[in-house]
């Protein structure tokens, strides 16, 4: 079987004993990108409020996110040294798996479009009209570069490599739980939490049925990749300095002014009424791509153990191969549930990001 090495009913000895008991390192890694966050936003607001207009270059200002995201892993690698070649089981796709999981992306957008709509309700705000005013001024090339290769390699590296790596040896629908939740928070406002949750879940999903980081790293190039190009068919990729960022605060005022309307929240409801009934069927459309990406990948036994209750079944990655081991009764019955993913740094991480999402929710 290529990538992976599958051997059933291995008794399980002392190979994760250090497991237990122990909140995961990379937990760590998620509060320094926090605190990275929160270190530069702090700085600034000090700016801005002693008077000093800080412009960054464009393309600086569209890759700002993924350096807050870059500096602290470069560091927690630099320090902790993992195996990085462990990140993932394989480090190529077959040639036939490509096409199906960008089929499997778009399947996936008028749900995820519903998620955004209605987040965007809750929220008060839509955070991809921010970016508008800086996205119109390059060729479209850099854009895509800045927001859909750039990002689908650094975040898909950090949240599905170094972070559910790690936490798939431990409870593996928790880590995929976890995973998502934290990809969610690291957006830092609610609209864009609410889909990069589901975004996230998916990705884990789609790992598990590839075994590679490739096949993550694809579909959130298409989804970002697909929204810079709506974005320059709308406008012709025409816009001026001043009037992107005039059109960036229209659409702005535009959303304010419909959720205060309640006809026009009503038209939006009924819009995502509908939209969701595509979503479920382009739900259903993805399924069967899932499975097919399963079967080309030989990844039936790993995927299945995802929907099994038979927790004493667990797999371990140790480099590039993929074992599935059977615990003794004693880890079954009791031990399973100590090795734990939350932990004191989990929580502090959490709770910060989520504090700057509520806080920006009540400053809309």
């Amino acid at each position: 079987m290529r990538g992976n090495v599958l051997t059933p009913k291995v008794r399980r000895s002392s190979i994760d004993s250090t497991l237990r008991d122990r909140e995961p390192k990379e937990n760590g890694l998620f509060l320094a990108v926090v605190l990275t966050y929160l270190t530069v936003l702090a700085v600034l607001s000090g700016l801005e409020a002693a008077g000093i207009t800080v412009r960054l270059p464009l393309v600086l200002s569209l890759i700002s996110g993924e350096l807050t995201l870059v500096i602290p892993s470069v560091l927690y690698v630099l320090i902790r040294r993992p195996n990085l070649r462990g990140l993932s089981v394989r480090w190529r796709l077959p040639i036939a798996v490509i096409p199906l999981l960008i089929l499997m992306a778009y399947c996936m957008m008028p749900l995820i479009s519903v998620i955004n709509l209605v987040s965007m309700m809750l929220a008060g705000e839509n955070a991809a009209a921010s970016m508008l005013g800086t996205l119109q001024q390059l060729p479209l090339w850099v854009s895509l570069l800045c927001i859909a290769v750039l990002p689908g390699v650094v975040e898909e590296l950090i949240f599905r490599g170094l972070l559910y790596s790690e936490y798939r040896r431990r409870r593996t629908w928790g880590a995929i739980m976890a995973s998502g939740v934290l990809f969610g928070l690291m957006h830092m406002n609610l609209n864009q939490f609410c889909y990069a949750f589901v975004i996230g879940v998916l990705f884990c999903l789609v790992y598990e049925a590839t075994g590679s980081l490739l096949a993550p790293m694809l579909m959130h190039m298409v989804y970002n990749g697909n929204s810079v190009i709506l974005t320059y068919l709308m406008n012709n990729g025409t816009l001026s300095d001043g009037s992107a960022n005039a059109a960036a605060d229209s659409s702005a005022q535009m959303l304010q002014q419909m959720l205060g309307n309640d006809a026009m929240c009503c038209e939006l409801l009924i819009v995502a009424a509908m939209m969701l009934i595509l979503g479920l069927i382009g739900l259903a459309v993805a399924g069967g791509l899932y499975m097919a990406v399963v079967k080309l990948c030989r990844r039936e036994q790993q995927v299945l153990l995802l929907f099994q209750h038979d927790s004493w079944k667990k797999r371990i990655v140790l480099g590039s191969r993929e074992t599935i081991v059977e615990e003794d009764m004693e880890t079954r019955n009791g031990q399973n549930g100590s090795r734990k993913i939350c932990g004191p740094v989990f929580w502090i991480g959490t709770s910060l990001s989520a504090l700057v999402i509520v806080l920006g929710v009540i400053a809309a």
